[in-house]
């Protein structure tokens, strides 16, 4: 379990993370110099991809939460009877 957090942590924060930045950042220093409307569309598509990788993996990681706490409950339950 402790292997999926660290995976689904990496993913949410690395790989989105860098997906959000890189191309914003790019969109930033690159706003006074003329680029084709296609390499916009593109860097503004790689950041939105990333909010998305971002939003899948915290919620991915709320169920993870979720399933371990299901399990302690399902463990007392079954040791009380």
């Amino acid at each position: 379990m402790l292997k999926d957090r660290m995976i689904v942590w990496l993913v949410e924060y690395v790989f989105g993370g860098a997906l959000v930045i890189v191309p914003l950042t790019s969109l930033a220093v690159d706003r006074f110099v003329r680029t084709d409307v296609y390499v916009w569309t593109a860097k503004l598509f790689a950041a939105c991809l990333g909010v998305i990788l971002i939003s899948c993996a915290s919620s991915m990681r709320q169920r993870m939460l979720l399933a371990k706490r299901i399990d302690k409950l399902a463990e007392q339950i079954h040791a009380a009877s």
